[in-house]
């Protein structure tokens, strides 16, 4: 996927520059805190360096100053193991039942393969967990993830294209066969990344994982991860909220495990019932890592699509914890009886285009789409006027997202000189399929606003509604449509949308976009050697990819969660459902 530093032993490293010290606070939690340090050694002669370690424990800051020799190349990042900032300052309580309101249905529980695994709302953090975990550190802009300990104890930065992975000691996965509470090692690391990349288009995730050339394991709680090329987003794509979960291999290798239809993980809660359709459950860990984690004892995910209905449960205090939008959020945001918080949104709309048939394999007929469409009417119809529109990248990550000025403005006008232009008539019209999923409560209105607007250049829509199963078919293998429509969570990185979707060589790049200038410039940033590199390098993309027209991105609503007034310990994520890594510090205050 990258084209440069493939030989890593050719890797010159500057002198000793600088240590990086930090620590994240961890509120009343007694677990240690990150630090990291960057140590660059040089075989050239011997040097005096000031050498500082500072280490934070309560009350006390040691500082170490010695003269060090150096004798080995070797670039050093240590990360210690934290929680996650404490969600409370107050000790929980333990017992009770958490129903979570939701949607989605769920179509399967495999962590590793597309689709059905995204509307799993509970199932990150709660039954499964990753190496890593991504939020903001104290005082961040609200959605500028970074990787912060989670099932790894430490990683070790070797070069640029060699990490050494270091697991917590005495990790159990779940006590149940047919693992039956046995020990998370190295190995399980190893598999379940093998297994996530192999050669099934239904393991979507291995486009992801394009710069990781292999991975071995050293000892029993150590992996090598050797990359093709420098990638400074690694170790965030190691905890993204699906496409990095670990799971044991006994899941697939056992004759009598289904792996569809449950999970198995290391989380603070169990799986005990898939009803599909209807709801999951989830039962308390009793030997999860943490001790006296997790408190509550179930949790639950109620699928109610009625949004009448849903807000009916919550009011009866049949479902503790509900997502909505402005049209329902205004009936409940001013009353003292609940908690209602707003955040930026952690969902996102748009529409594809197909490009492996006409009109749309024209890029003047994808640009006359994107000119015809009024952007707002979606914000406004969809979400009662609480959103925006999102530019290359959702709007609420505003560290990487192009800002609003960058949103295309209607003009009818150029887009059908631009129908023209491609060889069609706007006044004889132009017939196209779009597909929607009718499961979906926006996916087919906006296919009906799609149509609305299209209809004014000549672009005249027929809207195919369906069932998930024929939905994902006919999308993402047999690709019979010319536009579909899709209403998902927000993505942690720009590579878990753009490089499976966008990508030429991805698997799930269902629009068939084969641009050369796209795949290099995605290539470009996620070999980004920084942060602020990789910012400027997706900001640059996006341009790009606005221009290129595969997608439409349209809005992301603004989110209202709406919370029992005795639920203490929840805390949102811009990244949809990263929220539910920290389930196991969500108890009842009654």
């Amino acid at each position: 996927m990258y084209h440069w530093l493939r030989n890593k032993k050719a890797v010159i490293y500057a002198p000793l520059i600088f240590i990086l010290l930090f620590a994240v606070a961890c509120g009343s939690s007694a677990e240690p805190v990150i630090v990291e340090k960057e140590v660059v050694k040089e075989v050239v002669k011997e040097v005096p360096v000031i050498k500082e370690v500072i280490k934070e424990v309560p009350k006390e800051v040691i500082v170490e100053k010695e003269v060090v020799r150096e004798v080995v190349k070797q670039v050093v990042v240590i990360a210690r193991p934290t929680a996650a900032p404490a969600p409370t300052g107050t000790e929980g309580k333990m017992g009770g039942t958490l129903n979570i309101g939701s949607t989605y249905t769920v179509d399967n529980l495999d962590p590793h393969k597309g689709g059905g695994w995204n509307y799993c709302e509970i199932c990150y953090g709660s039954v499964t967990e990753s190496l890593v975990r991504l939020f903001e550190d104290e005082g961040a802009e609200y959605g500028s993830l970074i990787p912060h300990p989670y099932l790894l104890e430490s990683w070790t930065l070797v070069d640029p294209v060699t990490y050494d992975l270091k697991l917590h000691e005495g990790v159990k996965f779940h006590n149940v066969p047919p693992v039956n509470g046995r020990e998370l090692v190295a190995d399980d690391v190893v598999w379940s990344f093998e297994h996530m990349r192999q050669p099934d288009p239904l393991y979507v995730y291995r486009t992801l994982h394009g710069p990781l050339e292999s991975l071995e394991a050293t000892d029993k709680y150590t992996v090598r991860m050797n990359l093709n090329a420098p990638a400074f987003a690694i170790m965030r794509f190691m905890g993204l909220s699906d496409g990095s979960q670990i799971i044991p291999r006994e899941v697939e290798e056992d004759p009598n495990f289904d792996a569809d239809s449950t999970v198995i993980g290391t989380g603070p809660f169990i799986m005990k019932e898939w009803i599909p359709g209807t709801s999951i459950h989830t039962e308390r860990n009793p030997d999860y890592r943490r001790e006296g984690r997790p408190y509550l004892d179930e949790v639950n995910n109620l699928i109610i699509p009625d949004a009448a209905a849903r807000m009916a449960a919550f009011r009866s205090d049949r479902i503790q914890l509900l997502d909505m939008e402005w049209g329902q959020a205004q009936t409940i945001y001013d009353d003292s009886k609940w908690i209602t918080n707003r955040y930026p949104g952690s969902r996102q709309r748009g529409i594809g285009l197909q490009h492996r048939r006409p009109p749309f394999n024209d890029i003047r007929m994808r640009q006359a789409v994107q000119a015809a469409l009024n952007l707002q009417d979606f914000v406004d119809i969809l979400d009662d006027g609480e959103g925006k529109i999102n530019t290359g990248y959702w709007w609420s990550m505003e560290n990487i997202a192009l800002d609003q000025s960058y949103v295309p403005k209607q003009d009818l006008e150029k887009a059908r000189r631009l129908i023209k232009e491609a060889g069609y008539d706007p006044e004889v019209g132009i017939d196209v399929v779009t597909v929607c999923r009718s499961g979906d409560p926006y996916q087919c209105r906006i296919q009906e606003i799609v149509q609305d607007q299209l209809a004014e250049v000549g672009i005249k829509t027929s809207i195919m509604a369906m069932e998930s199963g024929s939905w994902r078919t006919r999308t993402f293998t047999q690709y019979d449509f010319d536009i579909y429509s899709y209403s998902a969570p927000a993505h942690e990185i720009p590579e878990r949308f753009h490089n499976l979707y966008v990508y030429g060589p991805s698997s799930s790049n269902s629009i068939g976009s084969a641009n050369a200038e796209l795949d290099a410039a995605m290539e470009l940033a996620g070999a980004s050697a920084n942060q602020e590199e990789y910012e400027e390098r997706w900001k640059a993309y996006q341009k790009i990819f606005m221009e290129q027209v595969p997608y439409v991105f349209l809005d992301t609503p603004f989110q209202y969660t709406a919370q029992q007034p005795y639920l203490r310990g929840y805390r949102n994520s811009v990244a949809g459902y990263n929220r539910f890594q920290w389930i196991a510090d969500f108890w009842f205050d009654k």
